[in-house]
């Protein structure tokens, strides 16, 4: 098998192309241009950030390099994987293009032109990062500092957080496209939503927002999917009654034939409000979520988030440009979260392979009116020390060793959130 059978099975076997592959195109190739390089540019980034990388990845980036239409890159990664899968040195695929080293920008091709299939739709008036299935996300992370940082701070405006799941909506007078954070398309959520962003695209043109897709019960509840909504709706006694499918808009990417992502955070929000509006004329389905500004607007929802047992909020730069993914550096976008701390009875220590480790985490209960009530694992906290002195106590008293927990909240299920182990009772 030669470099270019190779390249044309593994396309032929090929799944979507992953979001941390399509992040990594935008956040590392286009900013520095690299794609503009030709296979000189797959190089560059095999020598930057090759170190240890799979055959699997460097695959990734020669299908994303064609999907964006630089097959001269492609080149260069599709000779990597062969030569790291195979051990052979690849024959040049393109013989006009035998240079690894010629740094001269290379310009895109006219002659790969982008096809269009179920898997990979193709919107014309889209830049290629704002195509359905290609649009990385811009990612909150842990915030580094206490919440009282980004309150005070003028640079930051605030949003409540959903208790959703994020979605894209790509919206054309024909077709609209729901795309997950995880670059995935999805089915749409209801048709009085679908039926509402087709009718406004075809009076403004294509656009693309970004925000939140949850489902609210008749009380008010929010949940990720209709069953839950559905389930509450049971046990509140109206099982006939339909959870109704909210789109929570944070921000517009795209309208007018503008591209959105190239601006300040505060003209998206904008965005985001002038296209709400024309929405929410015609459906109560869709929400413009709101966002603050000033220092006492920002404490008025931190109170009000609290106060209602929400998970927290997001705080985002106001003048930050839209970058896929997470940054740790910047810190462009964060949350902050309300936790809540638990005394709880070790009931079980669940079972690990890892040599070391005398468990691999902790089952717990709560203690309610003289009965334990399970609520769950604790899988992290504990340092190696501690989880010795875990199995020991737990050994010479089982269900009568006591331990203070924290997590995020419960699910809907009475299971804790995200917990960790914080100390002995």
């Amino acid at each position: 098998m030669d470099c270019t059978e190779y390249a044309e099975a593994k396309r032929k076997a090929a799944k979507k192309i992953s979001a941390d592959i399509r992040e990594r195109w935008n956040n590392r190739i286009v900013t520095r241009g690299l794609h503009l390089m030709g296979e000189a540019g797959a190089v560059q980034y095999l020598a930057d950030y090759g170190r240890g990388i799979g055959t699997a990845k460097i695959i990734g980036f020669a299908l994303c390099a064609e999907s964006e239409g630089y097959p001269e890159m492609a080149i260069g990664f599709w000779k990597r994987a062969f030569e790291l899968e195979t051990g052979e040195k690849p024959i040049a695929l393109n013989p006009s293009n035998k240079s690894t080293t010629n740094l001269a920008p290379a310009a895109k091709s006219t002659t790969a032109a982008k096809i269009e299939t179920v898997y990979n739709p193709i919107v014309p008036e889209l830049p290629p990062h704002l195509q359905p299935g290609r649009i990385v996300t811009m990612q909150p992370v842990d915030a580094p500092s206490e919440r009282s940082y980004y309150i005070e701070n003028p640079d930051y405006w605030g949003q409540p957080k959903r208790d959703g799941n994020r979605v894209v909506v790509i919206a054309t007078q024909d077709k609209v496209y729901y795309q997950s954070r995880s670059t995935n398309l999805r089915q749409q959520a209801s048709v009085e939503i679908d039926r509402t962003l087709i009718d406004t695209a075809a009076k403004i043109g294509t656009f693309v927002l970004d925000g939140e897709l949850y489902y609210k019960s008749c009380t008010g509840s929010e949940h990720r999917t209709g069953a839950q909504a559905a389930t509450v709706n049971i046990e509140s006694g109206f099982p006939t009654t339909q959870p109704t499918a909210v789109y929570a808009i944070f921000k517009c990417l795209f309208s007018h034939g503008k591209d959105f992502t190239e601006i300040a955070e505060s003209e998206r929000i904008a965005g985001g409000i002038a296209v709400g509006e024309m929405l929410a004329i015609w459906s109560k389905e869709f929400e413009i979520l709101p966002t603050y500004r000033t220092a006492a607007e920002k404490l008025l929802l931190a109170q009000k988030q609290e106060a209602e047992n929400r998970e927290g909020e997001v705080w985002v730069l106001h003048d930050c440009r839209y970058v896929g993914g997470k940054d740790v550096k910047k810190y462009p976008i964060v949350r902050t979260k309300y936790c809540q701390e638990h005394d709880l009875l070790i009931v079980g220590l669940t079972p690990t392979k890892v040599a070391g480790r005398p468990f691999s985490a902790i089952e717990v209960a709560q203690e309610i009116e003289g009965k334990l009530v399970p609520v769950g694992t604790v899988g992290t906290g504990f340092s190696a020390g501690e989880m010795l002195e875990i199995a020991r106590l737990y050994e010479a008293n089982p269900r009568g060793v006591k331990i203070k927990v924290r997590s995020q909240g419960l699910t809907e299920s009475g299971k804790l959130w995200h917990a960790r182990f914080l100390e002995f009772c």
